[in-house]
């Protein structure tokens, strides 16, 4: 396992070399620059942009200024903001970890919740649990995240007043674990349920295909109780697509933190990614995307690996 492990990240490699090489030709390719951004045109003086694009390298063929990146990226420098001045990678440092913690709780509460809801629609089929799970699912597939971020902040935080509405802890104040938990309920919450209703989906067809397989009904001619045939014998061999489906779901959730952490004000690489889009900071928007390319590519492999050990018959050898 350690070995197909390893050959996985090997290649891996090129692929991350490709998808920045994509992503930097298209956002250099994008109209406007970094200089254009910085100066008012009304305000600045004559030859000022250009003399500016020099200092910066912009005005450099973008294969040079690719290769000048990727230089820089391999000694462990990921350049300077265009607008601020500040290093990329601590302005990624500071907004990695409050999106890691509102994609994996999304991520945990989908995958809990969707799987549980699939299960129980399977196993009462045509029943009136099963009816609701399946209308509420295919709601939550159709409705975009924006919609319920809208309808939560209007009916939980305005009306109501149960949950706050922006950042991660009350201003002003030190960090508190509870209040920060308290925060995150309501963007995790909105940011889980496009995911929770897919999985809810995914659940219930692969429980119904188990629990109708012929090893079921051999399982239950011997005698075994309900909950050894669905405990044993079905929920693990329908755990198999979940855990694929599951897993592939998460740079998803990483995508749309983008739009969840804008509306609930949430200081993540959400934030930073709209910010850097409106100033055509090269250097940032790079960042974010070798960041985000690498989360898709270990959410790709941990796919492969929680399938082979969920699934006995397959087996990947050492060799």
């Amino acid at each position: 396992m350690t070995k197909v492990i390893i050959r996985r990240l090997i290649i891996a490699v090129p692929l991350l070399v490709a998808i920045t090489i994509v992503s930097f030709t298209f956002i250099n390719l994008a109209p406007g620059d970094p200089v254009s951004a910085l100066i008012d045109p009304e305000l600045g003086q004559a030859g000022s942009s250009d003399a500016l694009r020099e200092r910066y390298g912009l005005n450099k063929p973008i294969i040079v200024r690719y290769f000048i990146w990727l230089r820089e990226l391999a000694t462990g420098n990921m350049g300077f903001s265009y607008q601020s001045g500040q290093p990329v990678a601590e302005m990624i440092g500071r907004r990695v970890l409050p999106t890691l913690e509102l994609t994996l709780t999304a991520f945990v509460i989908s995958t809990i919740f969707g799987t549980l809801f699939g299960v129980i629609s399977a196993l009462k089929q045509y029943s009136f649990y099963d009816y609701s799970l399946s209308v509420v699912s295919l709601f939550g597939i159709s409705i975009p995240n924006f919609f319920f971020a809208l309808l939560a902040l209007w009916i939980f935080g305005a009306i109501l007043g149960w949950f706050p509405t922006f950042g991660m802890g009350k201003y002003g104040e030190p960090f508190n674990i509870w209040d920060n938990l308290y925060h995150l309920v309501l963007p995790a919450t909105v940011l889980s349920i496009d995911s929770l209703a897919g999985n809810t989906r995914y659940a219930r067809t692969s429980m119904l295909e188990v629990m109708h397989s012929d090893y079921i009904t051999t399982a239950r001619a011997k005698g075994l109780s309900r909950y050894a045939v669905i405990g044993r014998h079905g929920f693990r061999n329908a755990l198999i697509p979940i855990i694929t489906i599951t897993t592939l779901r998460l740079p998803g959730l990483i995508g749309g933190t983008i739009l969840i952490e804008n509306m609930f004000a949430w200081p993540g690489m959400g934030q930073l990614t709209v910010a850097s889009v409106g100033y055509r900071d090269y250097s940032v928007l790079m960042g974010v995307i070798l960041i985000t390319a690498i989360m898709v590519l270990l959410a790709n492999l941990l796919a492969d690996v929680l399938y082979t050990y969920t699934d006995p018959r397959v087996r990947i050898e050492d060799s």
